[in-house]
């Protein structure tokens, strides 16, 4: 009877290592679809960038920034925000600062517009201002985003800690005479 229970334990445990990532995360993977595209993908300081996007929330507010660091959203040079149609499409015209210097950048896109802070979904493209030299710009700076991750941390601390104790009291079980 014990080791039915253990064995079930370990088997509801090991359950909630899978799934307990795509309820954090408020789904699954499909939920969260922004894309964007550009008209251009180089520019020169002073110059307007159409953003085109689809997959966004209807009725929550896009913010449309071009940023140094796509990942975090950190130091915008620009910002727009626009409200996606019910489809989730929607588009902006963002338009490199004159005083931007030559380097990568990115027209990243998220919702809700946090600029740099807590987002549900974000999604950005690369932008080369004036020049890139050397690599391409895809191997420089891919296109790429998705849903911002919620901390799950402590449940995988939790389920891990129960493995191996679940794991050391079923050694214990074979080990002890009964």
């Amino acid at each position: 009877m014990m080791q039915r229970v253990y064995w079930i334990l370990i088997l509801v445990t090991l359950l909630l290592l899978v799934i307990a990532p795509a309820v954090l995360a408020g789904g699954g993977p499909d939920k969260f679809a922004l894309r964007l595209t550009l008209d251009k993908t180089l520019v020169e300081p002073g110059e307007a960038i159409q953003v085109s996007g689809i997959g966004a929330e209807a009725g929550q507010a896009v913010g449309v920034l071009i940023v140094p660091f796509p990942a975090s959203g950190a130091n915008a040079l620009a910002t727009v925000e626009v409200t996606p149609n019910a489809n989730g499409a929607f588009s902006a015209t963002v338009t490199a600062p004159a005083t931007t210097a030559t380097g990568r950048y990115a027209i990243r896109a998220e919702q809700p517009p946090g600029y740099g802070a807590l987002v549900n979904q974000y999604a950005w493209v690369g932008l080369c201002v004036t020049e890139c030299t050397g690599e391409t710009l895809g191997s420089m700076l891919p296109d790429t985003g998705g849903a911002a991750a919620r901390e799950a941390t402590p449940l995988w601390v939790f389920s891990g800690l129960l493995l191996l104790a679940l794991a050391v009291n079923g050694v214990v079980w074979r080990v002890r005479p009964r």
